[in-house]
């Protein structure tokens, strides 16, 4: 990789521990955001071909999951894109499942076929 590039971003919103936001996982707030970004940049995540090139063969020429599929309702006027990795951090996820940062890329209606995964840093002192 040459070139890297920080198209878009976007946040949470800041609650305090047991406030308004405690019914929403961090999974949920973490696909809001994933798909906020690249709506805010006028984008939509696709599979590319050199993505499929390395994909596991038994997934290779499915297609999109029933999962993908309902998250999958992106503006078709957006700018396709093949999305290289997604990066998202989560503090204090024990009782989150798996690899947050993965599940909430894969509700954000980015392609199973990305990388993905979540960095734990609790504290940075």
């Amino acid at each position: 990789m040459k070139d890297v590039v920080i198209v878009s971003g976007a946040r949470t919103a800041i609650g305090s521990f047991g406030g308004v936001l405690k019914t929403v996982s961090s999974v949920d707030l973490g696909a809001i955001v994933i798909r906020a970004a690249l709506e805010r940049a006028g984008l939509r995540p696709e599979v590319s071909d050199e993505m499929m090139a390395f994909a596991p063969d038994k997934l290779r020429d499915r297609g999109m999951t029933e999962l993908e599929k309902g998250y999958a309702n992106w503006n078709t006027d957006a700018t396709p894109i093949a999305v290289d990795e997604v990066i998202m951090g989560n503090v204090l996820q024990a009782g989150q499942g798996q690899s947050p940062g993965r599940q909430a890329m894969i509700r954000a209606g980015v392609p199973k076929e990305t990388y993905g995964f979540t960095v734990n840093k609790i504290c940075g002192s």
